[in-house]
């Protein structure tokens, strides 16, 4: 056995017993938080490998909230963060500490990737691995708006397509005589959220006129889970417009793997229907979605997309990435025109204005 064979087998020998001993319960109560895998102390030792991606990396936000990371892509201020998560009035805050009002330049839906631009020169842009396929089992990192990342992880699955279940609205309804009455409104659905009341009787969803129960949900099965549509219901006698955010199919308590995705915290509100996504263990939250996730070379191999289990972060391969950006950056990708109008005249005012866009 050579050198390098002996080296690269003690390497994933090592790497194996760690993963056996951090598994074990009662070798995880003996160690101080900050030393596990996400810990302080662990994410110390991943600094240099994030120190020049992370120049790269901004906040997005609006107001003090935090919504995503943004990804620098041109120097000029073209900037790639998760388009699901976007709302009104965003900023991207730079890591010197500038922050830019953006303006929407184009979605890709089928990618869940929005472009943003803001008004800046000089930028550190991403350095991209697109020279080689990742490999399972190698580590990997996600900058953040510090000099520590924000998770560290390890590739778990190849890329490949990602499955998206339909949205759920979160309603039981009857048929009325004048269209489909709500009869309860479940608990933290986006139809609870979005201000929906047992009586309300739903006329449009997305601009296509309900008549029916069977109406309904034919339109609403046509979206995805974190899509926001808009709906004109009438209450007593006067029609109101809502807006809602469809969500996933509710927790079944005898799916095991449904309770642990719940404990493990909060996911994103679109975690599927992705074309391509390399899976890693990376413990994201959901606003730490947007930016680049680079392994130990510094260099990025994806956009982190989503939160999707309690161990399942998906980034978008860099090679995918590449592929739509001059699409995204020629308009060939642009928001419909109501969406690009009022993006252009927020950005002419006070900032721009980013609604959630239907999947396709």
């Amino acid at each position: 056995m050579n050198h390098f064979a002996r080296t690269n087998w003690t390497v994933r020998g090592w790497l194996a017993l760690a993963a056996l001993l951090l598994s074990s319960p009662a070798w995880a109560q003996r160690l101080p938080g900050s030393r596990l895998k996400d810990g302080a102390d662990v994410l110390k030792v991943f600094k240099p490998v994030v120190a020049q991606a992370a120049e790269a990396t901004v906040r997005v936000r609006r107001g003090e909230r935090e919504l995503a990371l943004g990804t620098i892509v041109a120097t000029d201020g073209y900037i790639l963060t998760k388009a699901s998560e976007l709302e009104a009035n965003v900023t991207c805050r730079l890591p010197d500490g500038r922050e830019f009002d953006a303006a929407l330049v184009g979605i890709h839906h089928d990618y869940d990737l929005a472009l943003l631009k803001i008004e800046a020169e000089g930028l550190p842009v991403i350095a991209w691995q697109d020279s080689r396929e990742p490999r399972v089992g190698q580590l990997l990192a996600t900058p953040g708006d510090g000099a520590a990342p924000v998770a560290v992880g390890v590739l778990s699955v190849a890329d490949r397509r990602i499955p998206q279940q339909r949205g759920v609205l979160g309603i039981s309804i009857a048929e009325g005589n004048e269209g489909p009455e709500i009869t309860q409104v479940h608990p933290e659905s986006g139809a609870e959220k979005a201000g929906l009341q047992a009586g309300d009787i739903i006329k449009a969803v997305a601009g296509s006129v309900i008549s029916s129960g069977r109406a309904l949900t034919e339109n609403i099965e046509k979206f995805r889970p974190g899509d926001r549509l808009q709906l004109v219901i009438r209450r007593g006698e006067s029609e109101q417009t809502l807006e809602a955010i469809l969500g996933y199919p509710g927790i079944n308590p005898l799916n095991r793997g449904d309770l642990q995705n719940l404990m493990g915290g909060e996911l994103s509100l679109r975690r599927g229907g992705f074309p391509a996504a390399i899976q890693h263990d990376s413990v994201l939250d959901p606003k730490d979605c947007g930016g680049p996730l680079v392994e130990l070379s510094g260099k990025a191999i994806g956009i982190n997309i989503a939160r999707a289990g309690r161990t399942e972060s998906y980034a978008i391969p860099a090679r995918d990435v590449i592929a739509i950006l001059d699409d995204l950056k020629s308009g060939k990708l642009a928001p419909p025109p109501a969406l690009a109008s009022t993006s252009q005249a927020s950005a002419e005012s006070s900032g721009p204005v980013l609604p959630r866009v239907a999947g396709k």
